[in-house]
């Protein structure tokens, strides 16, 4: 049997007002979870692992893949994979790894790849490999903007004797030994391309960087630094509405707690 134990009536309070921007960084494999189911679409950048770089007069790692794009839909929560940088071995690296906003969805709409960066060749037996951007060689240099997206998410290596072209980047092909410049984004700078023949640096973590070559006799390139992901959410409106009837047990509870005004 119900019982009424009085109550306070007062005016009714309606808050309205806009959420934050907010913006998620992804440095290793996780889920993006969206703050308010109003959330339809989200802006991201995807910035793949960067190449390897290879030893014995190397050339440089490429750059991983960037990839910009506004509006990708949204409808409850997304994987994101981090791809890493390639690994060093005792002479040519590994390619960088994909980093990938929505894995198994459809490219431009619900998925954004970014392409990890081209393996670097060794002296003068090797090509470079193709990728986000490609790998320094002396021979063959690697393709960049592989497999093909407009705008381009990468630039080719350079081809240099005697194996130390420098690896692609974002921002612009490779020239001689020097790696390819990063570039702006949203998210600051990324995917610089590997020097040849340096000695072997690593690509710094996080931002898709090739890795360094090594000179003669040096059986190490430098690992490409893996990838990272930004994943920004649009601002939403929210209105509120608080009615100003209150019960005695209400009333209580929020006095008691000196959260009554």
């Amino acid at each position: 049997m119900g019982r009424s134990n009085g109550g306070v009536i007062g005016p009714s309070v309606e808050n309205t007002g806009t959420t934050d921007v907010t913006t998620n960084t992804y440095n290793s494999d996780d889920t993006w979870t969206r703050a308010q189911s109003a959330i339809a679409v989200v802006d991201v950048v995807v910035v793949g692992g960067g190449g390897a770089g290879a030893g014995h007069q190397g050339g440089g790692g490429g750059a991983g893949g960037v990839r910009e794009f506004q509006g990708v839909a949204v409808s409850g929560p997304v994987a994101v994979d981090v791809g890493a940088g390639g690994a060093p071995a005792a002479a040519k690296g590994s390619a960088g790894s994909d980093s990938v906003f929505g894995p198994g969805g459809s490219e431009g709409q619900t998925m954004v790849t970014g392409t990890g960066g081209g393996e670097s060749g060794r002296a003068a037996t090797d090509g470079g490999g193709q990728g986000g951007s490609g790998g320094g060689a002396s021979g063959t240099a690697g393709q960049g903007n592989v497999p093909p997206f407009s705008p381009s998410q990468g630039n080719p290596g350079a081809s240099q004797s005697p194996g130390t072209g420098g690896g692609g980047g974002y921002g612009g092909a490779a020239s001689g030994s020097t790696g390819g410049p990063g570039s702006p984004t949203a998210a600051g700078t990324v995917a610089e391309g590997g020097n040849g023949g340096a000695p072997n640096a690593a690509g710094t973590a996080n931002t898709g960087n090739g890795g360094g070559g090594n000179g003669q006799g040096q059986p190490n390139g430098g690992a490409g630094g893996s990838g990272v992901v930004y994943v920004k959410a649009p601002a939403q409106p929210y209105a509120y509405y608080g009615s100003g009837v209150w019960d005695m047990r209400a009333l209580y509870d929020y006095v008691k707690a000196g959260k009554w005004s």
